[in-house]
Parts: C-alpha cells; sequence; structure tokens
C-alpha cells in the first residue's frame, strides 16, 4: 500500500505474487574458489565479472548448499575470503573487500537456535543465508523461511543476508528464538550506472553521468517520463509544456543548457536502440529498470553526432529465472482547474465599458437601465452574467493507469511481459488522450559462451479534442472562451448560441469539429553475446523502429441566428483533413569488447560499427461540402475543390566507434572515446566528422594516507573531461512548405505547383517544377566542445553524497539558414553560421537514514546556467515574432517595449513621443530608447528568457513497514514567460 503525495493525492494499489528465486546445491571440501564460481555459473547462469589479480589470493573453499539463493551461495563461498560480491541483474561483481575479515574470539558453551526470516510485508524469505560472523557456519532458511543452527556460542554475531534486502547482523546474547524481518535495499543498484554499450562501477566513472532509480519515476502519478524527470537531477531542466491538454503536455528536456539554434532534444537510447523524445514519452514507467542521462562529452561522444545535447538511457526489465511473478499496479486520479482567472460580472463589463467609450468621445453601449438588468438578472436572455470558464471547464477530468507485468524464465530462458493503459480525461468535454502498451523482453543461453536476446514494445497513443471552423485548432477555443463578454449570452431563450465577431466557443465546443490523433509505434531488436574466449565478447544486433500516424480533422460548419431567429452569419464549409505518415529505421549494429586484467592494471576496450537508413513518407487528402456534419468520411464529400500533397525523404548514417577504460588499482582512472560519423545530410567531401574526447578521475578515498578519514568521509572523486560532440540536424527557411529541404540541404531541391504564364491576352497556366531552396555543397558538422570538472563526496559511511560539477560548452558551425538580398531569387541556403556558448554549476545533496522500521531520505539539487550567442556569420538580429538571436544575448530571448506607466490625460498624450493614431489616457506608456520621439520598432529590448538560469529540485521520502511516502517539489529563477493578448 502506498501513499505518495506529488501536488495532488493518488491512490495507488500495487499487489504482486512472486516466488523464490533460482537455487544452488553444490558440496565440496578444499577445492579452488574459481571452481566453486564455476559451480554456481553452471546452475544459475549468473555471469561473473572480476579482475583475476583479485583471486590470486583467495582460500580453498569449503561449502555444502541446499538450494541456496544466489546470495546466500556467495555469502557462504566467500566468508573467510578477502573478497566482496555484489549482484545487479544476472551478473555478479566481484571485487576486493575493504574491510578485515573478523574473527570470533573463544566462545561461551554453545546453544542450538531457531528463527523465521520475513520481509518487510511479513511475507517469509526462503533460502536466506544465515551465518556465524567470523566462522564458515551456517545455514539457509527453508521455504517457509524458518533456520536452524546447532552449537553456537552465546556471545555469537549471526549475519543475515539475502539478495535484495539489506543485511544485519544480530547478536545472540543468549536468545534461542528470532523473529527477523529484513527490508528491501536499494542502494546495491546504486553501485553500477548504465553508459554508452554497456555498463560501469559508479567508483569507476570519470564522465558527467546521472541515474535515477525505477521507484522514482513510478511514484510519481504523471502522464509521461519526461514529467517524471522534473527536478530530479541537476543539469537537467525540464519544462512543462505550454499545454495540459491530455496528450500534448509532455515535458521538454534540456541538458545543460540549450547547445544549439536547431533541434536542441537529447537522443534517447533504450535498450541499446537509438530513438527520439516522443519515444521516451511512449515508455510505460513501470518497465523502466534504469534511467541514466550523459550530461558531458566524455560521457555522450561514444554516440557522436547524435550526442551535442546530451543522452538519456533507458534499460527496461528483464526476465528472472524461477516461477512466473505477476505485478500489478494501478492508480486513479482526478484533475481539476485551478488558478483560473477572476472575471468581472456583466454588470460592472458593461459599466465599464461604457466608461471606456466616453473616454474615447463615443457614445455609450449600455444604458444605466440596462446595466441594472445585467446586476438583478431580470432578463437573463437579454442582459445574461454569462460564466463562460464554468461552462467551458465541465470535463471529468479523471485520470487512471494500469499495468500488469509478468516474468520468470528457466535456467537457460527468462522472459518478462507487460501490458499498460494510460487513460486521461480533461478538464475540458471532448479532451482525451489514451496510451497502450505491451513489451516483451526475452534471453537465452543457447551455449556456455552464446546468449541471444530479443525486445519488442508496441505503442499505440490516441488523442482526441475539439476544434472550430474559424481558425481550424483547439486552440482558439481556449482563447476565444477567455475573450468572450459575459454580456454575450451562452444561448438566446430560442436555444440558438449567442456570439461574438469570431463566433461562440461553446457552440465549437459542443458541434462536431474534432481533430483525431493516432500513432502506433514498434520499437524491436535482436541481438547475441558470444563470447569468443575468457574476456572477449561479440556483440551483433538488429533493431527496427516504426511509426505510423493517422490524423483526422474533421471541420463542421456553423449557422448562428439572433434572438430572434433569424441567419446571421455563417462559418464553413464542413471539410476533412485525413493525414497518414510512415516511417521507419533499420539499425545494424556489431560491438566487440575485451576485457583484461594483470597486477594492479585494468583495461576494457571496446569497438564498434553502426549502419541505420531512415525512410519517411506523408500525404493527406482534403474535400469539403459534406451533405450535414455527421458524415466525416473524405469519399462522402463533393469533389469539388479537393487537395492533395506529400512528400518523402530518406536519412543514412554509418559509424565506427570506440573506447578504452583504464584503471590502475582503482585508483587512477582514464577513459578514451572516439566515433567517426558519416551522413548523408553532407557533400561527400565534408560528410564524415571525427568526434574524440578523453577523461580522468581520481579516487582519493583509495589513498593510503586517506585512512585515517574514512571514518567521516565514506568516498571521494576528482574527475576531469574533454570531449567534442557533433549535430547534423538541419533547420531550413521554411520547414513547414518544404519538409524534406533538411534531409538534402546541399542540393538544389526541385519543387512542384510552380506554375508560369504564357501568351500574353490569351494566357494559360502551364504546370511547372522550379528549385525554391538554395543549396549549399559546402555544408559540414556542427560541433560541440566541452570541458568538464567535477568532484563526488559521501559521508558518513554513505548516508551524505554530495556532487558539484562545472561545465563549459561552446557550439561552433552552427548549422543555420543565412539572410540573403533578394537578387539571390531563391531562399536562403543552409551555412555553418553560428556559435553560442553554455556555462555553469550543478550541484546535488542527499541524505538518507534507517530508524529502526522508518527510513527517511532526503535530495536536493540545484543548477546555474548562462547561455548566450557568440556568433551569428556576421549578421545582425534575427527576429522571429516575439524572440529574437543577436550576438550577445540569449537564444531566443524575449524582445519587446520597455513599460513606463501608464498615460494619465490626453495633453500627457500630445507631450509624450508619438506611440499610435488611437493612444489615449489610461493606455501603457513605453520608453522612447533611441530618442527618435516615435515608438517604433528600434525601441523594442531584450525583456528577459524564457529559458530559467537556475533551476532545483527537492525530493523527501519516508517509509514505515508498509506505508511510504514521497513529496517533490521543483522550480526555476531568472527565467520569463510571455503572455499575449487578445
Amino acid at each position: 500500500m502506498r501513499l505518495t503525495s506529488f501536488l495532488l493525492l493518488v491512490a495507488t494499489l500495487q499487489v504482486s505474487a512472486s516466488s523464490s528465486a533460482q537455487t544452488v546445491t553444490y558440496s565440496a571440501k578444499a577445492v579452488s574458489l574459481k571452481k566453486v564460481l564455476h559451480a554456481i555459473k553452471e546452475q544459475t547462469g549468473y555471469v561473473f565479472f572480476y579482475d583475476k589479480e583479485d583471486l590470486k589470493n583467495s582460500k580453498p573453499v569449503s561449502v555444502d548448499l541446499k538450494n541456496a539463493s544466489p546470495q546466500a551461495a556467495m555469502e557462504m563461498v566467500l566468508l573467510q575470503q578477502p573478497l566482496s560480491f555484489e549482484i545487479q541483474g544476472n551478473t555478479i561483481f566481484i571485487t576486493k573487500s575493504e574491510k578485515p575479515i573478523d574473527i570470533m574470539p573463544v566462545s561461551p558453551p554453545p546453544v542450538i537456535i531457531t528463527g523465521i526470516i520475513t520481509d518487510d510485508t511479513g511475507a517469509p524469505i526462503p533460502g536466506a543465508s544465515v551465518v556465524i560472523k567470523g566462522t564458515r557456519k551456517g545455514t539457509i532458511s527453508g521455504p517457509d523461511g524458518t533456520f536452524q543452527l546447532k552449537e553456537v556460542a552465546e556471545n555469537a554475531v549471526l549475519i543475515i543476508s539475502s539478495l535484495g534486502y539489506i543485511t544485519q547482523e544480530i547478536p545472540i546474547a543468549s536468545r534461542k528464538q528470532f523473529n527477523i524481518s529484513l527490508a528491501p535495499d536499494v542502494s546495491a543498484l546504486k553501485q553500477f550506472v548504465v553508459v554508452g554499450y554497456g555498463i560501469q562501477k559508479k567508483a569507476n566513472l570519470t564522465g558527467a553521468v546521472t541515474s535515477i532509480t525505477s521507484e522514482q519515476l513510478t511514484n510519481r502519478p504523471v502522464t509521461s517520463v519526461s514529467n517524471a524527470l522534473q527536478g530530479t537531477m541537476p543539469g537537467v531542466t525540464v519544462t512543462a509544456n505550454i499545454s495540459g491538454q491530455p496528450g500534448s503536455d509532455a515535458a521538454r528536456i534540456r541538458i545543460r543548457g540549450i547547445g544549439t539554434m536547431n533541434n536542441a532534444d537529447p537522443i534517447i537510447v533504450i535498450d541499446g536502440v537509438i530513438t527520439n523524445l516522443n519515444n521516451l514519452n511512449n515508455i510505460n514507467p513501470d518497465d523502466i529498470a534504469t534511467l541514466s542521462v550523459l550530461k558531458d562529452a566524455a560521457s555522450s561522444s561514444i554516440y557522436g553526432s547524435r550526442a551535442a545535447n546530451g543522452v538519456v538511457l533507458i534499460t527496461t526489465k528483464q526476465g528472472t529465472k524461477g516461477t512466473p511473478q505477476v505485478t500489478y499496479n494501478a492508480y486513479v486520479g482526478k484533475q481539476k482547474a485551478t488558478g483560473l482567472p477572476d472575471f468581472l460580472p456583466s454588470w460592472q463589463a458593461a459599466d465599464l465599458y461604457n466608461k471606456a467609450l466616453v473616454n474615447e468621445g463615443k457614445p455609450v453601449r449600455w444604458t444605466d437601465a440596462e446595466v441594472q438588468k445585467f446586476k438583478d438578472g431580470s432578463d437573463p436572455y437579454k442582459y445574461p452574467n454569462t460564466d463562460w470558464l464554468d461552462l467551458f471547464y465541465q470535463g471529468i477530468g479523471l485520470q487512471q493507469n494500469h499495468y500488469v507485468g509478468v516474468s520468470g524464465g528457466s535456467d537457460k530462458t527468462q522472459y518478462a511481459f507487460s501490458l499498460g493503459l494510460f487513460d486521461e480525461n480533461g478538464i475540458i468535454k471532448e479532451t482525451n488522450a489514451k496510451r497502450y502498451t505491451s513489451r516483451l523482453n526475452i534471453t537465452s543461453e543457447v551455449t556456455d559462451r552464446v546468449k541471444v536476446n530479443a525486445n519488442i514494445a508496441f505503442t499505440n497513443t490516441n488523442k482526441r479534442e475539439p476544434s472550430n471552423p474559424y481558425t481550424g485548432d483547439f486552440t482558439q477555443l481556449v482563447r476565444q472562451v477567455n475573450r468572450i463578454s459575459p454580456t454575450i449570452p451562452y444561448k438566446y431563450e430560442n436555444g440558438y448560441y449567442g456570439y461574438i465577431a469570431d463566433g461562440s466557443p461553446m457552440a465549437w465546443l459542443e458541434g462536431n469539429s474534432q481533430n483525431k490523433f493516432n500513432n502506433y509505434d514498434l520499437i524491436g531488436n535482436v541481438g547475441a553475446d558470444w563470447e569468443i574466449v575468457n574476456g572477449l565478447h561479440f556483440k551483433p544486433s538488429l533493431s527496427y523502429v516504426m511509426k505510423i500516424s493517422h490524423n483526422k480533422k474533421f471541420i463542421a460548419d456553423q449557422q448562428y441566428y439572433d434572438a430572434n431567429g433569424k441567419p446571421t452569419f455563417y462559418q464553413g464549409p464542413n471539410s476533412v483533413t485525413d493525414e497518414n505518415t510512415f516511417g521507419n529505421t533499420v539499425t545494424q549494429q556489431a560491438l566487440l569488447d575485451y576485457t583484461k586484467s594483470f597486477n594492479k592494471h585494468n583495461f576494457k576496450i571496446l569497438g564498434g560499427y553502426s549502419q541505420e537508413l531512415t525512410k519517411y513518407t506523408f500525404d493527406d487528402g482534403y474535400r469539403k461540402g459534406f451533405l450535414n456534419n455527421l458524415l466525416t468520411d473524405v469519399n462522402l464529400a463533393s469533389t469539388d475543390g479537393q487537395k492533395t500533397s506529400g512528400y518523402s525523404y530518406e536519412l543514412a548514417l554509418r559509424s565506427y566507434f570506440g573506447r578504452l577504460n583504464y584503471d590502475y588499482d582503482g585508483k587512477y582512472l582514464f577513459e578514451a572515446n572516439l566515433r567517426y560519423d558519416g551522413s548523408s545530410r553532407f557533400a561527400s567531401d565534408h560528410r564524415w566528422g571525427a568526434f574524440p574526447s578523453f577523461s580522468a578521475g581520481w579516487n582519493i578515498d583509495r589513498e593510503n594516507f586517506f585512512g585515517s578519514l574514512k571514518k567521516y568521509v565514506s568516498y571521494l572523486k576528482l574527475r576531469g573531461s574533454w570531449g567534442q560532440l557533433g549535430n547534423q540536424i538541419v533547420v531550413g527557411p521554411d520547414d513547414v512548405n518544404y519538409p524534406s529541404f533538411p534531409y538534402y540541404p546541399y542540393v538544389l531541391q526541385v519543387n512542384g505547383s510552380q506554375n508560369y504564364t504564357f501568351g500574353g491576352t490569351g494566357a494559360t497556366i502551364a504546370p511547372g517544377i522550379s528549385a525554391i531552396n538554395g543549396a549549399n555543397p559546402d555544408l559540414r558538422w556542427e560541433s560541440t566542445t566541452e570541458t568538464s570538472v567535477g568532484l563526488d563526496a559521501g559521508f558518513l559511511d554513505g548516508k551524505i553524497n554530495f556532487t558539484a560539477d562545472y561545465f563549459r560548452k561552446v557550439t561552433s558551425d552552427i548549422l543555420l539558414p543565412v539572410e540573403v538580398g533578394a537578387p539571390y531569387g531563391l531562399k536562403p541556403s543552409v551555412q555553418n553560421a553560428g556559435a553560442m556558448l553554455n556555462k555553469g554549476w550543478e550541484f546535488s545533496l542527499s541524505y538518507n537514514d534507517t530508524k529502526g522500521d522508518f527510513k527517511y531520505d532526503a535530495a536536493i539539487n540545484a543548477s546555474f546556467i548562462n547561455n548566450k550567442i557568440t556568433d551569428r556569420h556576421g549578421a545582425g538580429a534575427k527576429i522571429d515574432g516575439y524572440t529574437f538571436q543577436q550576438v550577445g544575448y540569449p537564444v531566443y530571448s524575449l524582445y519587446g517595449y520597455e513599460a513606463d506607466g501608464i498615460f494619465q490625460s490626453a495633453d500627457e498624450v500630445k507631450k509624450f513621443p508619438f506611440q499610435t493614431n488611437r493612444t489615449s489616457a489610461g493606455d501603457i506608456r513605453y520608453k522612447d530608447k533611441d530618442g527618435n520621439d516615435t515608438i517604433n520598432t528600434a525601441d523594442k529590448v531584450y525583456i528577459g528568457n524564457y529559458f530559467p538560469k537556475v533551476t532545483f529540485g527537492i525530493n523527501l521520502g519516508g517509509a514505515w513497514k508498509n506505508f511510504d511516502i514521497a513529496i517533490f517539489s521543483a522550480g526555476s529563477y531568472r527565467c520569463k514567460n510571455l503572455y499575449r493578448r487578445g
């Protein structure tokens, strides 16, 4: 049972059925440790990861294991060894133990002890290890969690451990009966971090990599994974979408600032498959096992041309050996509109409107008697007090999520299968979003040296929204309902809608105008892992990503009438637009990695090749003039005025990459990466780009001189990195009308519908094609160079953890269309014509502790980021609506007039610099920045930036037995939003 506080209260039902994991049965006397490990590997399929040098000083092993869990077996095997271990997934990592082996003193007369071991829910834990500290003597708990030990000294100490639980040490103290409850242990999972094409021990990381647990995702009842990341990691800025509409509320993710004037989205890698931000939001959070973010160039450069804006790595849950485990999670929540504007009642709106007319020298609109009717409600049809927002926000706002997962398998093959449903009804009627998810992961051991795996995920997302015949979109309804006067009736007495010049938002909402968006996403991946010789692995894989979309936009026509029932104006005709897209990406990949250690030197080398081909097609059809608003299929409308359009493109990328990891005795760390990418977006002479990186780290706490500080400082590491990343994404001069241009920017492309007139007075129109956009065969890769330094520290045996990073990221040769003069005759070509700088600090601090059955934790993180454009290829400011781009200012800076008060009189208006012919008392007065006695565009100035310079997150949690609570808060500082009027 879980209680979660996250801005709204959501009830969560969690039901699970579990069974014991695979077991080990093995008996031997005085055999080598390697032989015992091999026996465990044969029985469990677990893979061992260790330095051979660490096993040189191992002692002969004598054990008698019967139906022991892997955790218990390893506890018994390594009991008298100078080694420690951790289990991550199906891999057991063995390292040198940092603590000496305790030897028990001579004990008093022995006794017989019995007990039962349970989890925090009271369920028995079979296969748990019960060992007498300082000896090889121990036992395993049975299927019912019970155990018995004979001839135990009264002053002995029991060590109780089991995979996934916190190990306990319990003094015997003359007791003979024990009821032992083990708490879940998530800290062990934090010791290894997913990185590009592999995993690394957190202690050996030299780059800036941040990760969060799956619990941090699943305990937040949000609509998408991107929203769940908000406030969890420093340097990862998650800003909410401008819309809270179901299906359109996915967040925007920026890693270490806005790194380009192109698309600044990070790439998403799901189980090794490279994809985009849309697929991140298609994942069910319950399917995620680990999520890591590669923030700096050193950790990201292995992905080369994709990684200039950071990388989000996700691995999904895999199957486990044993009988099937079933998990069901669900939550239901209710949403409600808050913070709505408090509009004036109709009588005050009418009174103020009259006064405004008088101030302009015009006659009043309503008499005093009519204003009184607005006030007393005596004639609600002619003189209403319409609460438009109350009418509009009548959606049920119900949100629910359901998840079912099944996992299990044999010694050779494991599986994990899940189904999910997310359904969100908006707070406005007819707004809804649904997401159906399914996933199947399979791993199988074909031979001792060959494993195969397959992952496939299918997602269907549907979004529905009302539309209108005025602009054809949903946002106009929201705009209209906030600007229509309360003096306008919702409906007249005759049942017809009241309206203004643009129409009625309620007529649109209650009509049949609807936009429906249906998306079908498939991500599949098959691969193998062949251990050619010890330490050398060959890993080929083939992945397929497919996206199919079908969007249908039906616009119903609307006839308006006056209060007497006479037709007034008409919005129409009714029409439908059918859009269909199909895109797929096929990726072939091969990896070769080798791990070798000798003495205290540890090496790991990775080499890889990948090639991908993307194809995309789009087509749509438009017809109008249906017989009524109930017919919506395109074939039922008139062919008169019908339109069709479409386009397609292909994109290819070939890559070679490699990585070298080295460490000496775990103290001195070094990593080097190189990626060599070739993209079809560039001409052959500039097609290839090389992206290197280097990083180093020093684990100071492992130095001999640090020993006296270990009591207070658990770990201390310094790290630094330098690297380069690439970007091939192009933004064209007009991607809406010429959507295929960004994929072939180095060649002239011809476009249809370029008609020409021949023949003077008897002119005829000849259809034709021609080039529209300029081409640039000298176009080359956009590049990002980043330098980063960091500090990681832990205190009081890991209860307090602190991380600090400083980074400086320079992006140059940004791919941009540069303004050209009219004589050029074409739209501007894309050039390497810009540069920008991002620099800043990142901090995180966390604390966790346990007091009996109560566990609690707190974490805060903060980022301070400065961004500015440093070059625009000699061009001046580029103004785009309310934003501009100019050297010395942040990208997408807000642009506008600076207010200087309010005009108090007509005389003051005359004396002040000219604004408009309509300026009068009561209007805002703006500063004349250039002193030319006229307020014009030259007086507009930088008024802020929507991207926050400071972001922070606070996460608090507590748990007591079967109850837990989580509180989350995130915020930003030094950012501005733009609110447009009208």
